[in-house]
């Protein structure tokens, strides 16, 4: 995106920062950078007009919830009730963000912080339309080390489809954003990242090892390609009791160019225990066996392809396949997913560089393990700037 940039010296970056948490943390700033230091504010303004139909119940969490401010497959209703039509139209998703790097004797430094308004709480939609910031990104960079919160280093986000929903394909993308250490050498990234167990049960913090992921990337005139890894623990702990399992995760993804402009986009997921990293919610990590309180890891199939054509310099349109398969155990309730998938068509016009109008119409749908199903149809327009 466009953004606006300023070359300050080190002692003015003090103003620039005042958006960050405190003075202090501003004052702090400055003084470990010293010198120049390059300051950007960016972000976009967007606007979303959505006309949403379910053919076997209602979207859970009404008005201001997350399953009518974006497409999320695990919100799609199975319930067997009557479908409903609805109309939302929401800036939540707009966002800002600022960034700043310098030299500081030979290191580079850098940090990167930003918010926007999505799934926070929400005010009256008959008055106010009140949202609170939510944290997106807060890190800081040292050379090759990476400190903060950013996506994860299994994600690849130059694979992600262009697309006018916030997500793109959901069902098939790795989608996680968490605190981290990550080091980079080359093609090579290798990081420890905030750990959490997603079971039948609910969501455990009793883990005690960090998630280890990793990446290879190769970049060519063609395009890109990239391996991801993952290991982790899944632990849950009730009741005295401990059950321990290990999670993993492969996938490949990328982005190939075609002709002069336009390109495809893809990625594939498989792994045991990868859950929570791919497809929203859909996954679990892991059930826990009523029978005796063993854990067993969840195994899933997840992945995408994006399609992008450019019509002439200001139109262009992508189609979006994206699906994900879920082997649950045979211990698994029937309330859990077993598959999901939509296909989402667009076409966006930018009448100038940083303005984007754009339709959607995408069609989803979710099987439960018990066979209940649910269908989805969204036709979305989006006006969006971004600086």
């Amino acid at each position: 995106m466009n953004q606006m940039k300023q070359k300050l010296p080190g002692i003015a970056l003090i103003g620039a920062c005042m958006m960050l948490p405190t003075t202090a943390s501003a004052y702090n700033f400055s003084q470990v950078f010293g010198g120049d230091v390059d300051v950007s504010i960016g972000g976009y303004a967007k606007l979303s007009a959505m006309w949403t139909d379910t053919d076997s119940g209602t979207i859970a969490g009404g008005a201001g919830g997350a399953g009518r401010t974006f497409y999320l497959p695990s919100s799609i209703p199975t319930s067997g009730d009557d479908g409903d039509a609805v109309y939302d139209m929401t800036a939540r998703e707009s966002r800002i963000n600022f960034k700043a790097k310098t030299k500081a004797g030979d290191h580079s430094l850098g940090v990167v912080m930003e918010m926007d308004f999505l799934t926070t709480g929400f005010g009256n939609e008959a008055v106010s339309n009140s949202y609170s910031p939510r944290l997106r990104h807060y890190l800081f960079t040292f050379d090759n080390w990476l400190f903060g919160q950013t996506w994860s280093t299994f994600m690849d986000t130059g694979a992600l489809p262009d697309a006018l929903d916030f997500l793109g394909a959901p069902e098939g993308t790795v989608f996680v954003r968490q605190p981290m250490i990550r080091y980079s050498l080359g093609n090579v990234q290798l990081a420890l990242e905030n750990p959490e167990t997603f079971t039948d049960t609910g969501i455990s913090d009793d883990n005690a090892l960090p998630d280890l992921a990793a990446n290879y990337s190769m970049k060519m005139g063609w395009g890109h390609l990239r391996v991801n890894g993952l290991l982790r623990q899944l632990k849950v702990e009730d009741g005295g009791s401990e059950e321990t399992t290990t999670g993993w995760g492969l996938g490949v993804s990328g982005k190939i160019k075609l002709l002069e402009t336009d390109d495809i986009r893809f990625a594939v997921n498989y792994g045991d225990g990868m859950g929570r990293y791919t497809s929203l919610g859909v996954v679990r990590d892991a059930v826990v066996d009523p029978s005796d309180g063993s854990l067993e890891a969840v195994e899933s199939l997840a992945g995408f392809v994006a399609y992008r054509h450019m019509w002439n310099s200001k139109w262009r349109s992508n189609v979006i396949l994206s699906l994900v398969e879920v082997d649950n155990p045979s211990s698994a309730p029937g309330s859990l997913n077993e598959s999901a998938n939509s296909i989402q068509v667009n076409l966006m016009y930018n009448p100038i560089k940083p303005v984007t109008l754009g339709v959607m119409y995408l069609h989803g749908t979710l099987e439960k393990e018990s066979g209940d199903e649910g269908e989805l149809d969204r036709l979305q327009f989006a006006a969006k700037y971004a600086f």
